[in-house]
Parts: C-alpha cells; sequence; structure tokens
C-alpha cells in the first residue's frame, strides 16, 4: 500500500463485508480476536447492531481500520467486577463507563498511525458523550499494549473470564482492564 496519511469518518453498513475480511486477514499474525474462530459472525464482533459509536479509517480512500465503543460491559460474569473497577478508576458512576472495542489495522496498512488515529477519535467521541474510557487487552497483544501504555492508559484490574479459560485454560494471561484517566 502507498503510505499516506490516515483519515477517520464514522462507519457505514457498507463497511462492514471489507472490514469483517480484513479483522480475519490480520487475525493470525496479530490473534486480535484471540478466538479463532469467532464463536460469533464479524458483525457482531464488530458491534454492527449496538456500537454506540463507530469510525474507520481511510487512506487514499481505501479503510484500513476500525474502532468502536460501547456502554458498560454486561451480560457475563465479569462485567460487574470490570465495570465497578473501571469506575473506582475514573472515580465515576458505572452508567458514565464507555468501552474501547473492536480496534484493529489492516494488514496492508500496519505501521501508518491508523491505530493510534483510531484510539484518539475513540477517545473524543467518549468524552464527548459524557463518559469515561475503558477497554480490555492481553498481554498477547503486544504492539496494542504499547500503544495504550504509550497514551496514558493504566491497569485497573487483571480477570481471567470464562471465554479466554475455555480457549486456554487455566495457563493463559489474563485480560488486563484499562482506563485512561482524564488529562
Amino acid at each position: 500500500m502507498t503510505a499516506g496519511t490516515p483519515t477517520v469518518r464514522r462507519r457505514r453498513p457498507g463497511d462492514l463485508p471489507g472490514l469483517g475480511t480484513d479483522l480475519l486477514e490480520q487475525q493470525p499474525r496479530t490473534r486480535y480476536p484471540f478466538r479463532d474462530p469467532l464463536p460469533v459472525s464479524t458483525d457482531v464482533f464488530l458491534h454492527a447492531e449496538d456500537a454506540l459509536g463507530a469510525f474507520v479509517a481511510e487512506i487514499d480512500g481505501d479503510v484500513v481500520g476500525h474502532v468502536g465503543r460501547t456502554g458498560p460491559a454486561h451480560g457475563f460474569p465479569d462485567s460487574a467486577r470490570m465495570n465497578a473497577a473501571c469506575a473506582k478508576g475514573h472515580g465515576c458512576a458505572v452508567e458514565e463507563l464507555s468501552y474501547v472495542s473492536g480496534l484493529f489495522t489492516a494488514e496492508r496498512a500496519r505501521g501508518h498511525g491508523v491505530g493510534r488515529a483510531l484510539l484518539e477519535t475513540i477517545v473524543t467521541d467518549i468524552r464527548a458523550a459524557g463518559h469515561h474510557p475503558c477497554l480490555e487487552v492481553l498481554p498477547h497483544h503486544a504492539s496494542a499494549r504499547h500503544l495504550y501504555l504509550s497514551t496514558g492508559w493504566r491497569d485497573v484490574l487483571a480477570i481471567r473470564p470464562p471465554w479466554l479459560t475455555s480457549v486456554v485454560g487455566d495457563e493463559g494471561p489474563d485480560v488486563l482492564v484499562m482506563v485512561l484517566p482524564t488529562e
């Protein structure tokens, strides 16, 4: 791909098929998503129907990355613990939390600042909504973890959710739950 500067815009429904292909194409190298195969469609994984906000990055008109945001975690055993740790880390109510989700860069655009541009955009979107940013990351996702730490995110909880235990057993990594404090 020709080196260009990424631009970020809101995700459109027509972006989803290509994003699904790009997500699965980059998975063998990045191990994101960690579960392979995914237990849900890529549209569900990217929160096509329930995202509170979603953005894509483009370089020269080519969609090369994605990020979304959801509300407080819900629907699984550790969601209350995650929300409580994030709310405590931010000093806010659980209802004021938003989680970064589905952040990835297409293989053909790695190294062009796409992930950083998407992360900055979603954090701005979360804060504009009056919410506080949270996310989950595995230590295996070293480049993502480096990006988060280099931009001020900090760990508030390490957990072993049932979905992860079912994939790697008790010997695998914990999920790290992070917050980005207000500057």
